[in-house]
């Protein structure tokens, strides 16, 4: 990726010796690959554990505005938080689930008209761009959806329930351009990658290339539901058999999302884990988080993903 792309997608402002800076606190990193308007996974990642930072990826001008907090409204509200005064950007969550709000920095979590704030200064990296299995950036159609949480790269089937609200042009790249800028050196591994791209997700996990191997847990939108709304929509047992192919099994499907675990992590290897599980209640309802050690720096990395 040359440096006007980089720039293009807001890249560039976040490396220092061509990696992403990340505070010093920060000793695990996930990335998210579909944001839609409150980015609600990165949220509950950095909500449940501050030693988290996030890479953000999102295509749609409109979204990246009700994720900024803006969305029209420039001008902030004051609010006290341990003891100081920060400013507040957007109010509009969706309720119940935990929202990012970049302006603030913050995490916003709502229940009842009630609310809770979490800091994330310098803990979430976001990037204007949709990711495709490319080998060099190129802008492409992308069908913005008027239900939310609903576009994609893919054309929209006349199974679809939802109708297009714009066709936009926008800058793609591919996964393994934007993980080539993580410092290797300091977290070794990518805790979580998540990806809701509506019919185009198994392009994403394939355009990660050799950095799958570096990733603990993926999870990725199986909906039973939506199968059929895109044209050129993934193959369910394609999707499971690369990622098998790749050393993943999977560990947890509710008909939406499922989750699989980089299996190759168990091995007599460089990277020396082991695997358990165990279960707590957690932001709704009972679910049972599987988690890894690593025991020789005694990091534990979750599969906290938010399951709707």
């Amino acid at each position: 990726m040359n440096k006007e792309t980089m720039d293009k997608i807001g890249l560039s402002k976040y490396l220092e010796n061509g990696v992403i800076k990340t505070p010093d606190n920060c000793t695990k990193i996930c990335v998210d690959v579909g944001l839609s308007e409150t980015a609600p996974n990165s949220a509950v990642w950095m909500k449940n554990d501050p030693r988290r930072c996030v890479v953000g990826i999102e295509p749609l001008e409109y979204n990246w505005g009700k994720l900024n907090g803006t969305d029209g409204t420039e001008e902030p509200s004051i609010e006290s938080v341990d003891g100081k005064e920060l400013e507040h950007y957007g109010t509009d969550f969706t309720a119940g689930y935990p929202a990012i709000r970049t302006k603030s920095q913050s995490v916003y979590t709502t229940v009842d008209g009630t609310g809770e704030r979490t800091l994330i200064k310098d803990k979430f990296y976001g990037l204007q761009c949709a990711i495709d299995n490319i080998d060099t950036p190129e802008e492409k159609l992308f069908y913005h959806m008027n239900e939310e949480g609903s576009s994609s790269l893919l054309k929209p089937s006349e199974k679809h329930e939802s109708s297009i609200k714009k066709i936009e042009k926008i800058q793609c790249v591919n996964l393994n351009s934007i993980l080539s800028h993580i410092d290797w050196e300091k977290f070794k591994f990518i805790e979580h990658l998540k990806i809701d791209c509506e019919g185009h997700d198994l392009e994403v996990i394939k355009s990660a290339e050799d950095y799958l191997e570096r990733i603990v847990f993926i999870t990725y939108e199986m909906s039973t539901h939506n199968e059929g709304h895109w044209e050129g929509h993934y193959n369910f047992e394609d999707s499971k058999h690369y990622l098998t192919s790749k050393g993943f099994v999977p560990i947890r499907y509710d008909g939406g999302n499922m989750v699989c675990f980089n299996a190759k992590l168990l091995e007599e290897s460089e990277y020396d884990f082991e695997f358990y599980r165990i279960g707590y209640i957690r932001h709704r309802g009972d679910a049972h988080t599987p988690f890894v050690i690593n025991k020789k720096t005694s990091t534990v990395y979750y599969a906290d993903v938010l399951f709707e």
